[in-house]
C-alpha cells in the first residue's frame, strides 16, 4: 500500500470521528421567536440532519411555529419548555384537551417518561345529572347527551355506583388545564449541561455521548478534551 493509499484510509477511518466532533450543522435550533430551543438530545427536522440528536427525540415546527413532540402512541403534543439539566420536558395539548389524550396516554416506543404520577378516574355521567349535582366537567370530553368528571379519589368513584352520593371538592377539570410533564434516562447529558459544555454523539457508527467543548468563533481545534457521560 502506498504512503497515499495509507493517508487516504486513516483520514477515511477517522471522518465519522471529525464528524462527531465537529457538528458544524448541530447548533441549537428553534422555530420561530419561541423560547423553546432544541440541541442534544433533541433536534428539529428539518432544520437540523437527524445526527444532531438522538433517536426518538425529533422535533418539528407546526404551521403557527410551535415546536411539537410526537409520541409514537400517544399523537402530537406542543413544547412548552425542556430542561436539559434535569432531562425533562413540559408538554401540553395542542387541542387544549389533555384529559382526552390521557384517557390512551402510553408512552411506549419513545425514550420518555412520567416525571409525575396520579391516577385518575373518569366517570361518564348523563348531563341532567351532573347539572343537578353542580360538579365541574370536562366541556371537551362532553356530547349532547353525556358529561365527564375526573378524580383522583377511588373510594369517590366507586360511591357513585349506583348512588350519586360524593364529594364536589374532590372533583376538578384541573387535569384539563395543567401539562404534562416527562423525563428522559438516556442518554444522559446532564453532567454536560451542568459544566458548560455540549453533549454529542462519540461517533455516527455509535449511540455513546460524551461531553466536547463549545466552538469558539474563528478558532481552529486540531483536538478536544472530553468528559464521558453514561449512555
Amino acid at each position: 500500500m502506498t504512503f497515499s493509499n495509507q493517508l487516504f484510509f486513516v483520514l477515511f477511518l477517522l471522518l465519522p470521528l471529525l464528524r462527531a466532533s465537529h457538528p458544524k450543522d448541530c447548533s441549537s435550533s428553534s422555530c420561530g421567536l419561541q423560547d423553546v430551543h432544541a440541541r442534544f438530545p433533541f433536534w428539529l427536522d428539518p432544520n437540523q440532519p437527524d445526527f444532531c440528536g438522538h433517536p426518538g427525540f425529533d422535533l418539528h415546527c407546526t404551521i403557527s411555529q410551535n415546536t411539537a413532540l410526537n409520541l409514537p402512541k400517544s399523537g402530537t403534543f406542543l413544547v412548552r419548555e425542556i430542561d436539559y439539566r434535569s432531562q425533562h420536558i413540559r408538554l401540553y395539548d395542542p387541542e387544549a384537551c389533555l384529559a382526552r389524550k390521557l384517557l390512551t396516554f402510553d408512552v411506549s416506543g419513545s425514550p420518555f417518561s412520567a416525571l409525575y404520577l396520579a391516577k385518575y378516574t373518569f366517570l361518564t355521567c348523563p348531563n341532567e345529572v351532573v347539572k343537578s349535582s353542580g360538579f365541574d366537567s370536562i366541556p371537551c370530553l362532553g356530547n349532547s347527551t353525556s358529561s365527564f368528571l375526573a378524580t383522583t379519589s377511588l373510594d369517590i368513584a366507586k360511591s357513585m355506583l349506583p348512588s350519586f352520593v360524593t364529594e364536589k371538592s374532590r372533583f376538578s377539570t384541573y387535569v384539563n388545564n395543567q401539562d404534562l410533564w416527562l423525563k428522559w434516562d438516556s442518554p444522559s447529558c446532564s453532567n454536560c449541561e451542568r459544566n458548560h459544555l455540549r453533549c454529542g454523539f462519540i461517533s455516527n457508527a455509535s449511540l455513546q455521548v460524551k461531553c466536547f467543548p463549545f466552538e469558539k468563533s474563528g478558532t481552529n481545534y486540531s483536538s478536544y478534551n472530553t468528559i464521558n457521560c453514561n449512555k
